[in-house]
């Protein structure tokens, strides 16, 4: 026991070094290569240019079976009603306790398109000592024609780090304005010392992220005391905000199934206004059917061209699909669990 702690401190030593001789590489203007470990490598086919991609193991340590049996059960819990909500805490997480549900219009301003709606909820575990932050994804087809659209209209700023899109953002400030912001403000007065876990999938996961980010924003919760994990997670803001994302939350997680298509758009590089979109650290990526004992793989680059950026073909059917289990509907069903 006593070699693996050595051997685990020597291998985090020593990806710290590795990532802080990137970034002193690209600071002095030149490039870093991933193949040889170098800085200005003459020969090299893989090369850094951007901090944000500098090869860093996380903080924290990714748990497959704490994901499966808690992070996947609130994912379906944003998903569906209050009382099924309750359902997937008591089928999985007993001492998880539904705290509020809420329901907004989010809809662009079009008059032409159907109004649509976001949705979320917060929970309390006062034995674990958690609070719950858990958005619903994209649950209508005019909803994500919205989404797509956004991405070629405008973005706004996030607070002073960078620009975020702007769907994302005003679906945010609707649930912020439509009980959130009370909400949590509420929790922190009565479990001032406890976690906040922060997740979603689809949609939800991008709205994870603006949430976990806000509540420090707005100096509610320190970054320490938060947890992010997303599932499917579309690219949210420009570099400045992913980097500030990244370099303040020691636990945040991105999961990737596979060939999922929506971790993949917008694409990094916009023709029409040529803002570079890049996702935070840390990727973990399954490139399989993510049933019990795959293996997966940290990513040790933020957006670069290793893991799931490596796919050319993409799947909306590994969207729908997370931790070997049908996203779609599985709320409904109370998240049972699998056999």
């Amino acid at each position: 026991m006593h070699k693996f702690l050595v051997l685990t401190l020597l291998l985090s030593f020593l990806a710290a070094c590795q990532a802080t001789y990137c970034e002193d590489c690209l600071n002095s203007g030149n490039h870093y290569c991933a193949d040889t470990k170098l800085c200005n490598s003459p020969v090299c086919l893989n090369s850094i240019t951007h901090i944000i991609n500098c090869p860093r193991a996380p903080n924290a340590t990714y748990d497959d079976n704490e994901a499966r049996t808690k992070w996947l059960p609130l994912f379906g819990a944003s998903a569906t009603n209050p009382t099924m909500a309750q359902k997937c805490f008591d089928n999985n997480w007993p001492t998880m306790k539904l705290s509020k549900y809420i329901l907004v219009n989010c809809s662009d301003p079009s008059p032409i398109l159907p109004l649509t709606t976001c949705a979320m909820i917060t929970a309390v575990d006062t034995t674990q000592k958690i609070l719950v932050m858990s958005f619903r994804a994209t649950n209508t087809g005019t909803q994500l024609e919205e989404e797509i659209l956004n991405y070629f209209v405008a973005k706004k700023a996030f607070f002073d780090s960078g620009y975020i899109f702007e769907f994302f953002y005003d679906a945010y400030v609707a649930l912020w304005n439509g009980g959130l912001s009370a909400e949590m403000r509420n929790l922190k007065y009565k479990y001032p010392d406890y976690e906040v876990w922060v997740t979603g999938h689809s949609l939800g996961a991008a709205l994870a992220s603006v949430g976990a980010s806000w509540i420090v924003k707005a100096g509610l919760f320190k970054p320490e005391h938060i947890k992010v994990l997303t599932a499917g997670q579309p690219r949210t803001g420009d570099y400045a905000y992913s980097l500030w994302h990244q370099n303040t939350f020691a636990y945040s997680f991105r999961i990737v199934h596979a060939h999922d298509i929506v971790p993949h758009v917008p694409f990094q590089y916009e023709l029409v206004d040529h803002d570079k979109m890049y996702h935070h650290r840390t990727e973990i990526w399954y490139n399989n059917d993510m049933s019990v004992g795959s293996p997966y793989h940290v990513c040790q680059e933020a957006d670069g061209f290793y893991c799931s950026n490596q796919n050319a073909d993409l799947s909306w059917n590994d969207h729908t699909h997370y931790y070997n289990t049908d996203l779609d509907g599985y709320g409904n069903k109370g998240c049972p669990k699998a056999n």
